[in-house]
């Protein structure tokens, strides 16, 4: 969960990992003084932040649930990513600490690394939709409209958005679009800018070449 501004919030960017959460909140971030932003995976992790005083709060055995620290009106953003890809730069991530987290044996070549990660880690990284809880909590049933690019739905004061990672490029021009006011999207934690990238983008290659 990245640093928040003061609720209630307005902008809840409620995205898994590795979808493109933190560059989202650092657009919003931009836009502070018209909109509160807020960047989290999941209610619960927002609560256990809260339990044992995570930055920016302070510790509190009575966590408050990010539903009670909403605007009357307010945009809900998630993204989705193909499962494959998420995976393997959740991986990539933390590679140094998943290495040892997985037992990974060391001096394995990057093709014997790609086998022991579809074997042992592949079905062990998290892979949940955080639309669905949101939706679940405000009673949603039916299905958000399909605009090619992006998903959206709106009940009441309420904005529901699922963007595409693959379309990251028109990003600012759909929350253009859909806020009404010019976005410009700010980018934040790149896999591109990683030291690892040129090892990512070879293990990728492999994989894919092997099991899709």
């Amino acid at each position: 969960m990245s640093e928040i501004i003061n609720p209630p919030y307005d902008i809840i960017i409620y995205a898994g990992g590795k979808t493109g959460g933190s560059t989202l909140h650092n657009t919003f971030l931009h836009d502070w003084e018209i909109c509160h932003p807020i960047h989290l995976h999941q209610n619960k992790f927002f609560k256990d932040a809260q339990l044992i005083g995570n930055k920016p709060f302070k510790q509190t055995d009575r966590p408050k649930s990010i539903f009670d620290l909403i605007k009357e009106e307010a945009y809900f953003i998630d993204v989705y990513r193909n499962p494959i890809d998420r995976k393997i730069s959740s991986y990539f991530q933390n590679l140094e600490h998943n290495r040892k987290e997985f037992e990974v044996p060391d001096n394995l070549t990057i093709d014997e690394e790609v086998d022991f990660f579809q074997m042992h880690i592949f079905h062990n990284i998290e892979d949940y939709e955080s639309m669905s809880e949101i939706m679940k909590h405000y009673q949603v049933n039916d299905a958000m409209e399909y605009k090619g690019d992006y998903w959206i739905k709106k009940r009441d004061n309420f904005t529901f958005i699922k963007l595409k990672f693959d379309k990251i490029s028109k990003w600012n021009q759909i929350l253009s679009d859909i806020f009404g006011r010019e976005i410009e999207i700010k980018n934040a934690n790149l896999s591109s800018e990683k030291e690892y990238y040129k090892t990512y983008k070879l293990f990728k290659k492999i994989y894919y070449e092997k099991y899709n």
